[in-house]
């Protein structure tokens, strides 16, 4: 990370609720929230639960234990916050979520088998996001100057 790149770590207790989940993400986020994310095809059950609201991008291969697997990258615009906490509880078994304030749909045709890094797209355009740390506990805040 250079100079003009500020990364803030916030804690989460250990069994973090729904509600004070969201009043995290909303503290940075007062209005809607861009969720982008690679779900994996044994996340089934999450994508019925997301339903219409989940746009796939595209489908992509993924690596996983020597397997190849289908993920489906796409993005969730969550005006009322009431997928965010569905996200955090699975963190541990997706590789990639992040959540922004900002529109990067157009920047996920980019990804691909070469590079299925949606971390790059955040980095280049010095958009402002968030992570899940390891193991859910903690939110990682990345600002640009």
């Amino acid at each position: 990370m250079d100079k003009l790149t500020r990364k803030v770590e916030i804690l989460l207790n250990n069994e973090v609720e729904e509600q004070e989940f969201v009043k995290q993400i909303s503290s940075f986020y007062k209005k809607e929230c861009y969720i982008y994310a690679i779900i994996p095809e044994y996340e089934k059950e999450l994508l019925n639960e997301l339903s219409t609201d989940f746009i796939v991008v595209k489908p992509i291969s993924t690596s996983r234990f020597l397997n190849w697997d289908t993920s489906q990258l796409g993005y969730i615009k969550d005006s009322k916050k009431q997928y965010i906490y569905k996200f955090y509880l699975r963190s541990t078994t997706m590789d990639c979520i992040f959540f922004s304030e900002v529109d990067v749909s157009k920047h996920l045709q980019t990804i691909n088998k070469k590079n299925p890094d949606i971390y790059k797209i955040f980095e280049m355009n010095r958009i402002p996001h968030m992570t899940i740390g390891h193991d859910g506990q903690w939110i990682n805040v990345i600002k640009y100057n």
